[in-house]
């Protein structure tokens, strides 16, 4: 093979991964990493794989890790995605700011931190999983 098939085997890969870490950058994913990078999975809570999240104007569909414990929300993409660690929000740095339909689901819009580090949206039925923690927040304020 010519030398120019392996240079293009090896130029691709470097490209996506490239592109993976200026989205995480751009999208606001890195300056929540900088805060509340996980360095475990929590054991116990609700877990939802497979999940669709949007933080800022980025979209993840159908590769988000979603669990809710009553450490925090836990967020984490499939490993593929270079320069994306996982997060793990407490509760007391997450605040429901509005629940609505978008398409063809329902989803809540939240603000992590004050002022806000990063505007996330979420599947309502993590929301949902996560009243009890969200709401004993509330009555903490």
């Amino acid at each position: 093979m010519p030398w120019e098939v392996y240079f293009a085997f090896a130029l691709i890969p470097g490209i996506f991964a490239g592109l993976l870490v200026v989205i995480a950058k751009l999208s606001g994913w890195t300056k929540l990493a900088e805060r509340f990078r996980a360095d475990r999975e929590p054991d116990d809570g609700t877990c939802f794989r497979g999940q669709f999240f949007r933080i800022g104007w980025c979209d993840y569909n159908g590769c988000m890790t979603i669990r809710v414990s009553p450490e925090g929300l836990y967020l984490a993409v499939w490993p593929i995605f270079v320069g994306h660690a996982p997060l793990l929000i407490p509760w007391s740095a997450l605040r429901v700011v509005e629940e609505r339909r978008r398409r063809w689901f329902a989803v809540a819009l939240v603000e992590v931190d004050q002022p806000p580090l990063a505007r996330l949206q979420l599947p309502l039925k993590v929301i949902d999983a996560a009243r009890d923690w969200l709401r004993s927040q509330d009555l903490e304020d």
